[in-house]
């Protein structure tokens, strides 16, 4: 297992999306299973989405 920022995830394998991020995201750990050399753009793109996911849980939109 590997924990790495996920900004230097972003910035190392899909750089065009770190202006998709706030600050809180960029900075939220994400933890690896099997390391970072095995990952490609589409899963950067589900790590992505997951924490845009998980910074709006209980945030109610009208």
């Amino acid at each position: 297992m590997q924990e790495i920022q996920l900004s230097s995830l972003v910035k190392s394998i899909s750089p065009q999306w770190l202006s998709l991020l706030t600050d809180e995201e960029l900075n939220m750990l994400i933890v690896l299973k099997h390391g970072f050399t095995n990952l490609n753009e589409s899963d950067v793109k589900e790590i992505i989405e997951a924490a845009i996911l998980e910074q709006h849980k209980g945030i109610l939109f009208h």
